[in-house]
């Protein structure tokens, strides 16, 4: 069995561990693409980026199987670990074709605190957009008429720089003031969501949509964790066996 790696490899820890991993389950790894897969192949790749969507596609018509990695939705540095996405096909959905869905005791067990809902118009005023750099394949990328259809509907709205394209304050502190943000699948929505901000998402089946209730956020959580992978865990192989045995 042949594992293919297509990494941000600056990082030499994760590079590490996503090879150890991968290694536990019997692959041989190795890094960039072949020139013809097989259905045996597995391409494990840093989002579906320009060209390597094209590439992941023709591993798709050879029956490969494509797991993509990307930053961790809630935040690379989360409860005390560090933590990276990955997920089947796409990075940024929910649905079972994309990762499949255990109990809820793995959220349960990072005792993470959800605050309240901000319900104040009057104390938390501002609505916030939270957009993304409009990188990725069709499926999933920010439309480059997303913030201006928005601002449209939002008069006021603030939008916020996001942290690839400038420099921006701490996200946190940037929505001190904040009773909604707008977003179209951005990960700092998803940690808005921890902190008590209601948010409005516009990628339809989005990793981390909710309905702005207790519970919606609650079972959003529960089912994101487990699209969620620390190092550990990858270096164990964890997300590998999980993902490829639920992919066929």
């Amino acid at each position: 069995m042949r594992a293919w790696l297509n990494l941000r490899f600056t990082v030499p820890e994760r590079r590490r561990a996503f090879r150890a991993g991968l290694e536990r389950l019997g692959y041989i790894v190795n890094e960039g693409f072949p020139d013809c897969p097989t259905a045996q192949d597995v391409l494990v790749t840093w989002n579906r980026i320009g060209d390597v969507h094209r590439i992941a596609g023709i591993f798709e018509k050879a029956g490969a199987r494509v797991l993509v990695a990307e930053n961790a939705t809630w935040g690379n540095e989360f409860a005390g670990r560090r933590w990276y996405t990955i997920t089947r096909s796409y990075h940024n959905l929910a649905g079972p074709e994309y990762f499949d869905v255990g109990d809820a005791d793995r959220w349960r067990r990072l005792n993470v605190i959800l605050r309240p809902f901000r319900r104040d118009q009057e104390r938390y005023p501002e609505t916030l957009i939270l957009p993304q750099r409009g990188i990725g394949p069709e499926r999933i990328k920010m439309p480059s008429d997303w913030i201006q259809r928005v601002r449209a509907e939002y008069r006021g709205a603030r939008v916020r720089v996001h942290p690839g394209t400038g420099p921006c304050v701490e996200l946190e502190r940037d929505l001190a003031d904040c009773g909604q943000v707008l977003t179209w699948a951005s990960g700092a929505a998803a940690r808005a969501l921890l902190w008590g901000v209601p948010v409005r998402s516009f990628l339809p089946g989005w990793i981390a949509e909710q309905d702005n209730t207790e519970e919606g956020r609650l079972a959003m959580f529960e089912r994101l964790a487990w699209a969620q992978w620390d190092l550990s865990e990858i270096e164990r192989g964890v997300p590998f066996e999980r993902l490829l045995q639920g992919a066929k």
